[in-house]
């Protein structure tokens, strides 16, 4: 069984193909997916490669002028229900600039490099290479960068993530503490406000150790005249100058970022996040091959990152490696993933996550979906008696 990932290029060529292009495999090399399972279609090879029951992503590149290329090749996508995302360089400018056939579909603006990363991560998540909730946790020290801690809030959720902050996302009668920990074992990267005090705060080394516990990646904001002195497994530094402040004034809670500088750390957070979830999903691939090799177990990594082991009647089992907390889209995914291994007999599923800092009443609504859906959940630590019961 092959199963290979398709992105189309169709429509008008665009400036930044190559770009993209570098930046999904690139992220596909951190993702563990070989070159050899994505197929790039565009006009020139549609007849002969393009697969309709294959997993696919269009990118359909709108013309400012209405000169409108590949319509026949889009009614055929539309016709497969393929996921379509029309690509503009102004989305104000967005109904002349697409036909009209993609006129109910969300468009999407490139109009420079920055524009890239937030692309390459739709991309990844319509193919199901990334999970498709968003999340983030901001980390800072509240008497010393608030106001740039709720400006990233702002900006981030206004493209596209669930942004966790301890001022805005806790709601009144919550443990304040567990769902902190809870939003943080859930979040895909951590953004990390490295101001002089930060590690002067016990919540900020808490936060900070608990998020390298977890092996979440951690894009660094480190203010100007501050040295990196917080360390993390996976780190991303992002040296701000005193240019990328308001008036050039970085020096108390008041400070503010510039747009474009909230529009380049949006860039290097969508980078980061595929490299943070990757390595998170390789880190419980790893602990569960470990335990199949201890009690005996065979078990076999497929390219798209599921394993494939036998219960002992001799029936399959796929195991789907869940970053974050298992949600009820999981479940509903797994569905889909399954018919892809065309088996004689559909084999049973289930979901392999990490337990650690999730919340108590989480886990419990996990064990009660567990005894009435046909999909189980497997916690990594219980991995290896799972294995030897099944």
């Amino acid at each position: 069984m092959t199963i290979k990932y398709q992105i189309a290029f169709v429509g008008n060529k665009h400036l930044f193909e190559s770009n993209i292009l570098d930046s999904v495999h690139a992220h596909l090399n951190e993702l563990g997916v070989e070159k050899d399972y994505l197929v790039i279609i565009d006009e020139n090879n549609f007849a002969t490669e393009y697969k309709r029951n294959a997993p696919i992503f269009c990118l359909y590149f709108g013309d400012a002028t209405g000169s409108f290329r590949n319509l026949d090749l889009l009614d055929q996508l539309l016709a497969d229900a393929s996921l379509i995302l029309p690509v503009v360089d102004d989305i104000k400018r967005f109904i002349p600039s697409t036909p009209a056939q993609l006129h109910k579909i969300n468009g999407y603006e490139l109009s420079s490099a920055l524009g890239v990363e937030p692309l390459v991560s739709l991309i990844l998540e319509g193919l199901g290479l990334l999970r498709i909730s968003r999340r983030l946790f901001i980390s800072y020290k509240r008497d010393e960068s608030s106001t740039v801690a709720i400006q990233l809030y702002e900006g981030l959720e206004k493209n596209g993530f669930d942004v966790f902050i301890d001022t805005h996302s806790v709601r009144p009668t919550e443990p304040f503490q567990d769902e902190l920990w809870h939003r943080l074992a859930d979040t895909d990267i951590v953004v990390l406000l490295n101001t002089p005090g930060f590690l002067s705060s016990n919540w900020t080394r808490e936060e900070l150790a608990k998020a390298n516990a977890m092996q979440i990646g951690v894009l660094q904001l480190l203010w100007p005249t501050h040295k990196m002195e917080v360390t993390a497994a996976i780190s991303i530094p992002f040296e701000l100058q005193p240019t990328d402040f308001g008036n050039d004034l970085y020096s108390d809670s008041k400070s503010y970022l510039t747009d474009h500088a909230i529009k380049r750390i949006v860039e290097q957070t969508e980078y980061l996040r595929a490299r943070s979830l990757a390595a998170r999903q390789d880190n419980l691939i790893t602990e569960f091959m470990k335990a199949a090799k201890k009690v005996g177990k065979t078990a076999d990594l497929h390219p798209q990152k599921y394993i494939q082991t036998k219960k002992k009647n001799g029936d399959d089992v796929i195991i789907i490696p869940t970053v974050g907390v298992p949600q009820a889209f999981n479940y509903n995914k797994s569905d889909e993933i399954v018919e892809t291994f065309k088996m004689a007999k559909k084999p049973s599923v289930s979901l392999l996550y990490d337990h650690i800092n999730i919340r108590d009443n989480w886990l419990k609504h996990l064990d009660w979906l567990d005894k009435h859906l046909p999909v189980q959940a497997i916690k990594i630590i219980n991995a290896e008696a799972w294995l030897q019961n099944i």
